[in-house]
């Protein structure tokens, strides 16, 4: 496919039929560049493609140019079409599509729009394609899941790594075709070719060659219940892959806010420390007033009770637990304890009477000294328990002051992640570990089913085992015998072919784009291609390669980088197929070179990586086709200058905001 020209009527910002663009088919000089400023209808080119080729588009007032729109007079009505011409399979297609806008009642309606396709033969001669099958025809040259990576919207362009690449790649390269193929031959599958054959075979009348072939039917349809939930597993483990490269990204991205969030979570933990220590404090209070609460209340008691006593004249001590009775038998007996006598020792017996003057009933100071001693152990007991609970007081007091101190904290730390516009770390962070374990879980499901489609497979080779022994001898057996042969032989060799193709594939895109992006990027990194065909970034750390988020920059030069490789495959795909069939003048090559036609490619990329990506762009398609702006090919002029074939300069027309027109460059 190679793209002649474009031209287009009242199509967006281009108002009135616009002269014809015509871009750059020469094989040395295959380059178009058209520069323009922003909003002068750059974006606008690529989506007149799009357009024309799939009725693509979705603005709020449709196609229409907004002046030829304001301006339609009731009951008046204005044709938007674009028409593209290019060569495809050594044909020149001219494709046009068309669509009237009318004002009736003041209002402005459209009707569908109308594809028209004409192709010309080597000979020149001209013929029309049914309008029923333009469609088809557009799909044949270039499906429109491909369209993304051959009609490169930069600052639209999403990251590669979350597209259905998969698709893509096999439909390029032709496997899917060959994928179809296996399908429909494919014996473990009930509605397969090779099946309809089998169930068609004459086993006799008995009820047991009915039961095996329900039986066969029976594990045929599991088969493909479980092959579609393989199928669904792998496309929701591919979900989850992509979800977790987001997520990567994010937290990668979001350093500032991480901090922040670190700072949120340590105040969110003080403030939850704060919280139990206040909870514990009061507990404690709590616990000790229910049990002692007396002792609180009555210290002051206590040390009034103790100050009276200290003021007493009655502060006199007896022999303690010694009543006068006790002396007064001493007396009568007239020998002390200790074996004195008391009638030959007045002094002793003074001394005796003297104590038992301090003695009860008749003198309360022993009394009062008995008191004070309980008092000063009560108040000795009281006063701990005050000290206890005044510390807990304490504890209480300090640990709500630290807390207002934290919440206040909480505060400010909160208005400034809400003003820096950062995004919840710990949420993702969340998400993060629920998608990994999803993933396992999605992992160990998958393995389990292809365990199951395994043991059917079995089950399947045993009951078509048996079902061949029972098989009756006759001529329509014979020959429906024959034909599950061949179509087992041709499931055989498509599968064999697609496995090996596809093995062949994979290395050849990865090579192609790990060339491609070492000569854009001036760094250590590589891009690999996995299974899925989705392209990841490493970096070589020790002996692995570690799997790195990729942002800004380096994420554009990675999406180009894989598009740039899947065109450079398929050009390489047509080189080859036209070398090995070069004396075959009938071969019809599956695949066709095909253009690239890119808007902004350089718009997330520094000045270094403009020029390293227009350095090799022209190698890589047979055309290239690159809108831009003018800050941008200053960089890249330098790297691509001797490639270009044909420039333009987009321009609004009198200053205009609405109308626009593409002029010849310098």
């Amino acid at each position: 496919m190679m793209i002649k020209s474009i031209q287009f009527s009242n199509f967006c910002c281009y108002k009135d039929t616009h002269p014809v663009i015509n871009f750059s088919i020469d094989t040395e000089k295959n380059v178009t560049v058209i520069l323009g400023a922003n909003k002068s209808g750059k974006t606008t080119l690529v989506q007149a493609f799009l357009w024309c080729l799939y009725g693509e588009f979705n603005p709020k007032n449709g196609v229409i140019n907004s002046e030829v729109r304001v301006a339609l007079d009731n009951h008046s009505s204005k044709d938007v079409f674009v028409e593209i011409i290019l060569i495809h399979a050594d044909r020149e297609y001219t494709i046009r599509r068309t669509q009237t806008f009318s004002k009736v009642g003041g209002r402005v309606r459209s009707d569908d729009s109308i594809l028209k396709i004409q192709y010309k033969e080597s000979n020149g001669e001209q013929h029309s394609i049914e309008r029923r099958n333009c469609d088809d025809t557009i799909k044949n040259i270039l499906p429109q899941g491909l369209s993304d990576y051959f009609f490169y919207e930069g600052e639209r362009f999403d990251d590669i790594s979350k597209k259905d690449v998969a698709t893509a790649v096999k439909g390029l390269m032709g496997l899917d075709a060959i994928s179809t193929a296996r399908e429909r031959l494919d014996p473990s599958r009930a509605a397969s070719v090779t099946s309809k054959f089998r169930s068609r075979l004459s086993l006799g009348n008995s009820q047991e060659n009915d039961n095996l072939k329900r039986s066969l039917e029976k594990y045929q349809s599991e088969s493909e219940r479980i092959q579609e939930r393989i199928d669904n597993s792998r496309s929701e483990y591919e979900f989850y892959l992509r979800r977790k490269s987001d997520l990567e990204e994010k937290l990668s991205q979001n350093e500032d806010a991480k901090k922040l969030q670190a700072k949120r979570n340590s105040l969110e933990d003080d403030i939850k420390y704060g919280q139990e220590n206040i909870e514990n404090a009061g507990k404690r209070i709590l616990s000790d007033f229910q049990q002692k609460a007396l002792s609180f209340f009555t210290l002051p008691f206590i040390d009034s009770a103790l100050s009276s006593i200290d003021k007493s004249k009655n502060s006199g001590v007896g022999i303690p637990e010694m009543r006068q009775a006790a002396i007064d038998h001493i007396l009568a007996r007239d020998r002390c304890i200790c074996g004195l006598e008391l009638s030959e020792n007045e002094g002793a017996r003074k001394r005796i009477l003297t104590e038992r003057g301090l003695l009860p009933p008749e003198y309360l100071g022993t009394i009062v000294h008995n008191f004070k001693i309980s008092l000063l152990n009560y108040r000795e007991f009281s006063e701990g328990f005050v000290n206890l609970t005044q510390a807990n007081y304490n504890e209480w007091r300090k640990s709500i002051n630290f807390l207002d101190d934290k919440n206040e904290d909480l505060k400010k730390i909160s208005e400034e992640i809400k003003k820096s516009g950062a995004i919840d770390i710990n949420s993702i962070e969340d998400e993060y570990q629920r998608t990994n374990e999803k993933l396992k879980e999605l992992f160990d499901l998958r393995e389990k089913l292809i365990e199951d489609k395994g043991r059917v497979k079995n089950e399947i080779e045993n009951l078509e085992k048996k079902i061949a022994s029972l098989v009756e001898k006759t001529d329509s057996n014979r020959k429906l015998q024959n034909y599950i042969a061949y179509s087992e032989a041709l499931y055989n060799w498509f599968d064999a072919s697609y496995v090996k193709r596809e093995k062949e594939v994979k290395n050849d895109l990865n090579e192609s784009v790990n060339r491609i992006f070492s000569t854009m990027y001036n760094g250590h990194r590589i891009v690999s291609i996995n299974d899925n065909y989705q392209i990841r970034l490493l970096i070589n750390i020790g002996s692995e390669n570690e799997e790195l988020a990729d942002t800004g920059g380096l994420k554009a030069i990675k999406n180009f980088a894989y598009i740039s490789g899947l065109v450079d495959i398929a050009r390489k795909n047509v080189k080859k197929a036209k070398q090995d069939n070069e004396d075959d003048e009938n071969i019809v090559n599956k695949t066709e070179p095909y253009p690239l036609v890119m808007d902004a490619p350089f718009s997330a990329t520094d000045e270094n990586h403009i020029s390293n990506i227009a350095k090799i762009i022209p190698g890589i398609a047979e055309q290239v086709i690159i809108i831009l702006m003018k800050k941008d090919w200053f960089w890249a002029k330098s790297a691509i200058e001797h490639k270009i074939g044909k420039s333009y300069i987009i321009k609004n027309v009198d200053n205009s905001e609405t109308c626009s027109e593409i002029v010849k460059g310098e």
